[in-house]
């Protein structure tokens, strides 16, 4: 896990190798960090030298010999700033350079990005992520959902949405109701940024949609297993307007409900 974290944070494969084992074992030599990693010697000087550059080991000669150790621990915070802080810095730059780079036209034509399997299916809604307030529209058969995607995948996407501000009008078919009881993070009202309505009893699917931006995503039934989503303004015009007509003939879900065997009422 935690050699994931600093290759997550911009060290290399080898780099985060030599730190961790210096971390392990204390001062080491190039040579014996080389032997114990199985590396060539080269590779771990150039590492090193990285790795000192950005203050998280230091160098000590010991006799004759020069050796390896982990500076200040607390120098590896520092670096994680640095890197949010320089991320932070080039955000505001590409916001300022956006409007004038010369995108060419061909770009802006539909697109389908297609995502095979379940964890396929969960990266799908991750692309939402990167919007901040907006409002999104979902047509879900939320039972089936729940048992596909999982509760700690939905619960930790609920989090994420409402921290982005992104609000939600969702029609769930009466065939495929969830028990609150046990997902509470499918909360209705302000709190949870969230709309929901029942959709006409004669009314049943199994494909999922979420509408967002000039993008729907698609997330199959299990037995099919795949997701993909579509990028273009005239399918989501499409998509919004069915999805009016239906949200009408909808009964609301009330924002503080009422349970019988677990199950919403409506109003």
């Amino acid at each position: 896990m935690f050699k994931k974290i600093l290759k997550d944070v911009g060290l290399s494969e080898t780099a985060s190798q030599i730190y961790l084992r210096l971390a392990e074992i204390g001062y080491a030599s190039a040579r014996q960090l080389s032997e114990n990693l199985n590396l060539p010697r080269p590779t771990i000087y150039d590492n090193l030298k990285l790795l000192i550059i950005d203050g998280l080991v230091i160098e000590k000669e010991e006799g004759s010999k020069k050796i390896f150790g982990i500076d200040d621990t607390k120098n590896l915070l520092h670096y994680v700033r640095s890197k949010i802080d320089d991320l932070t810095t080039n955000e505001k730059r590409i916001k300022e350079l956006l409007p004038s780079l010369p995108f060419n036209l061909s770009s802006l034509d539909p697109k389908i990005k297609f995502y095979p399997g379940i964890e396929g299916m969960r990266q799908v809604l991750k692309d939402m992520l990167w919007y901040k307030n907006i409002e999104t529209t979902t047509m879900w058969p939320i039972s089936e959902m729940v048992d596909i995607l999982g509760d700690d995948y939905l619960a930790n996407l609920n989090r994420r949405r409402i921290r982005q501000g992104i609000s939600i009008r969702g029609i769930w078919p009466n065939d495929k109701k969830v028990d609150f009881k046990k997902c509470p993070y499918l909360g209705v009202g302000k709190a949870h940024l969230r709309e929901l309505r029942l959709a006409p009893k004669e009314m049943n699917w199994n494909m999922s949609y979420w509408q967002y931006a000039d993008k729907v995503a698609f997330i199959s039934s299990r037995a099919e297993g795949f997701g993909f989503v579509i990028h273009s303004k005239d399918f989501v015009d499409l998509i919004k307007t069915q999805f009016e007509v239906i949200w009408k003939l909808s009964k609301l879900i009330k924002a503080q409900p009422e349970y019988t065997d677990g199950f919403l009422k409506t109003v």
